[in-house]
């Protein structure tokens, strides 16, 4: 089992957050793979914030291979 740590931080309105979420795959990811995720993540996460109403600005997305 590999895991993943995905960091995406982010800016609404003055404040930056870290957002943190943890993936878990079977078989390491390709880059194609890590691309993709940071992508369907970054959606959720506007998506979920825009349902409240906030604009959320994307800084930086990564994901490190945790073990």
């Amino acid at each position: 089992m590999v895991e993943y740590l995905q960091e995406l931080r982010v800016r609404d309105g003055s404040n930056i957050r870290i957002i943190n979420s943890h993936v878990y795959k079977e078989k390491h990811m390709t880059d194609e793979e890590i691309e993709a995720k940071k992508i369907e993540f970054s959606k959720y996460m506007q998506e979920v914030y825009a349902s409240e109403g906030i604009n959320l600005e994307i800084i930086d997305n990564i994901i490190t291979e945790v073990r």
